[in-house]
């Protein structure tokens, strides 16, 4: 019995083997659609954008005055020079046929509700496109500006190493994520990062200078976009406006309260009071608990967007939910 235990023991060592090899082969297979996803999505939005605008753009040319009369003189030449060349009835149909195109492009009713098409097509999409450029700042200024990743960058530390410029030191959000605990709530006042005493929010909300300034940067570059989808200007500024100050609502309803800091009142930023009754709605909730993830994720990699999810799922940072740690280890860390 001993001798065929020790017979066995190897067909069993390379079983293990086996089984090894093929967990840790579907590890990387998982690995990889892990790291497909977010490639896939992004393609996959691209694609609808494009089939957006392309479509967009061809209602616009059927319903502008200018691609009806290009039809209608398409057609017109088509007939006289059918008649001159003396072609038969047939022939003459046939040539003076226009396309359904241009036979939608002659009728006024059709072309109407072309126009009424596109102009509500216009909308949501215009809409979609100022949601994204406000997900892509967000993300951006968190990730490279807040968490200091542009000193990270080649072409940045070349442009500094010619110009001779200086390491960009930040805004103090690295010191925020310093003195916050795994729990949200921040060190006791003797621990805490000095740099930030003179802001009563410790870097966690958006006073009027910061919003104004936000709201500049994001009308700089949705409001051509607005324009070239048929906004007018008035609407679109309007528009912009009313998203910015949402999103500056939203944002200093969430974030300071998580840390266990006072509200914002009007005379300091956007007031967190306009907003606060939605703090525990499923919305808010999720928001919070994403951020949350952010503040527990190693080395805060993750979970950049706070109040515009989207740009995390694009770029392969979102880390979901990540629970607090037990008290204990809490307390020993």
């Amino acid at each position: 019995v001993a001798a065929a235990s020790v017979h066995l023991l190897p067909s069993q060592c390379q079983y293990s083997q086996a089984i090894l090899r093929m967990s840790s082969a579907s590890s990387q297979a998982a690995g990889r659609q892990m790291r497909q996803r977010p490639v896939l999505l992004a393609a996959v939005v691209l694609v609808a954008c494009g089939v957006c605008l392309q479509t967009l753009s061809a209602n616009l040319l059927f319903a502008s005055p200018s691609g009806l009369q290009a039809q209608q003189l398409q057609v017109q030449r088509a007939s006289r020079g059918a008649l001159a060349r003396g072609l038969p009835g047939a022939a003459l149909a046939g040539a003076a046929a226009p396309s359904p195109v241009a036979l939608s492009a002659l009728d006024p009713v059709t072309a109407a509700s072309v126009a009424e098409s596109t102009s509500l097509l216009s909308y949501p999409l215009g809409l979609f496109c100022l949601y994204c450029i406000m997900s892509l700042n967000e993300y951006c200024y968190h990730r490279y500006f807040q968490h200091l990743g542009i000193n990270k960058i080649d072409i940045s530390r070349n442009i500094r190493d010619f110009f001779g410029l200086p390491t960009y030191r930040g805004d103090g959000h690295v010191e925020h994520h310093r003195e916050t605990l795994d729990d949200m709530m921040l060190e006791p006042l003797e621990k805490r990062e000095h740099i930030l005493d003179h802001d009563p929010f410790r870097g966690t909300a958006f006073n009027w200078p910061a919003t104004f300034s936000m709201t500049a940067a994001i009308t700089g570059q949705s409001l051509p976009v607005l324009m070239l989808l048929g906004w007018n200007v008035p609407l679109a500024l309007v528009t912009i406006f009313t998203a910015m100050m949402l999103h500056a609502l939203a944002w200093n309803t969430i974030h300071p309260n998580m840390h266990g800091l006072p509200d914002v009142e009007p005379h300091q930023g956007a007031p967190s009071f306009l907003l606060a009754g939605l703090r525990d709605s499923p919305a808010f909730t999720h928001l919070r608990i994403n951020h949350e993830g952010h503040h527990r994720t190693p080395g805060a990699h993750g979970n950049y967007n706070v109040c515009l999810p989207m740009m995390d799922h694009l770029f392969g940072t979102h880390v979901g939910e990540i629970p607090a740690a037990p008290k204990e280890v809490a307390a020993a860390a």
